[in-house]
């Protein structure tokens, strides 16, 4: 699993150079002509940029964080504080990242292809697992606490977490290959 794991940091890390390059008109899906012909449009796009620029910057920072979580994950009953801090920062950053995504305007010329569409199909798998993780995190965390066995849905923390960090990881990584 951690070379999984490994090999999709590496990937990610590789092809992340580019993560802070300018977004032009074409990434954002908008034609020139179009916001040329409407001042409001003009500014939905520039916000609709800078909202999206955050998105990608804080998006790499909750990849780095995860990958964190996910590695002390192995280790946790050993070491439960740093797993607790990384997942935290984790959680704060991933929902700062879907924050940006979600309040950035998006008008109605704008819709979804390729690899941008693929990218929201994805955020479908990771969002609720993201939701999930913490929470069944907590409830094992207290089990051990208790020196009770966790069982179920919240014996599935891992895989919750694993599951939501492919998802998340994909994601990402569709955003760099244009199809």
């Amino acid at each position: 699993m951690n070379k999984l794991i490994s090999i999709f940091l590496l990937i990610f890390l590789l092809i992340s150079s580019n993560a802070f390059a300018e977004l032009s008109l074409s990434d954002l899906e908008f034609k020139q002509e179009d916001i040329k012909l409407d001042p409001g449009l003009s500014k939905l796009m520039d916000q609709r940029h800078d909202k999206l620029q955050l998105h990608q910057k804080f998006g790499i920072a909750t990849a780095l964080a995860m990958t964190t979580t996910v590695f002390l994950g192995d280790g946790a009953k050993k070491n439960v504080t740093a797993h607790e801090i990384a997942g935290i920062t984790t959680g704060l950053l991933y929902w700062t990242t879907a924050y940006f995504a979600w309040s950035a305007p998006k008008p109605d010329i704008v819709k979804d292809t390729g690899s941008t569409q693929i990218h929201r199909l994805l955020s479908y798998i990771h969002v609720p697992l993201m939701a999930l993780a913490p929470v069944l995190g907590y409830l094992h965390h207290q089990n051990d606490k208790k020196a009770e066995r966790s069982s179920g849905l919240v014996n599935a923390h891992g895989g919750i977490a694993t599951a939501a960090y492919l998802s998340f990881m994909a994601a990402g990584l569709t955003m760099y290959f244009d199809f």
